[in-house]
């Protein structure tokens, strides 16, 4: 019995190619999309670190002008007590508060300096 070999039709041979050259494709797509799935979750870490610092440093700013009112509210109060004083009792009140605002504002200008600082470094 001589031996025969099944007919494979030439448009089963082409979708078979076609078919080969799909999964190739598949297969270059999938290392190139893990790939930018990783730079993406990079990216976005990346972008939420800076946003956080930026986000600090608005709040640091946001803080030293606060504290400005404040120590100057501060200060306009203790100089107001300061008032009924009289001689060097009320020369070293003026004296007192004007130190003690002068820290208050080196203090909150130091807080500030140090968030901008943090998110340069962040940057």
């Amino acid at each position: 019995m001589p031996i025969t070999r099944p007919l494979v039709s030439v448009a089963t041979a082409a979708s078979s190619e076609q078919e080969l050259a799909r999964v190739t494709d598949s297969m270059k797509t999938l290392p190139t999309l893990a790939a930018a799935v990783c730079a993406a979750a990079f990216a976005f870490s990346a972008q939420a670190a800076d946003s956080v610092a930026k986000i600090q440093k608005e709040q640091a700013e946001t803080n030293y002008q606060m504290a400005k009112k404040q120590a100057s509210a501060d200060e306009k109060s203790a100089m107001a007590q300061c008032g009924v004083m009289s001689g060097d009792a009320k020369s070293q009140c003026k004296k007192n508060a004007e130190a003690v605002h002068d820290k208050a504002m080196a203090d909150a200008k130091a807080d500030l300096e140090k968030a901008k600082a943090d998110y340069k470094a962040t940057k």
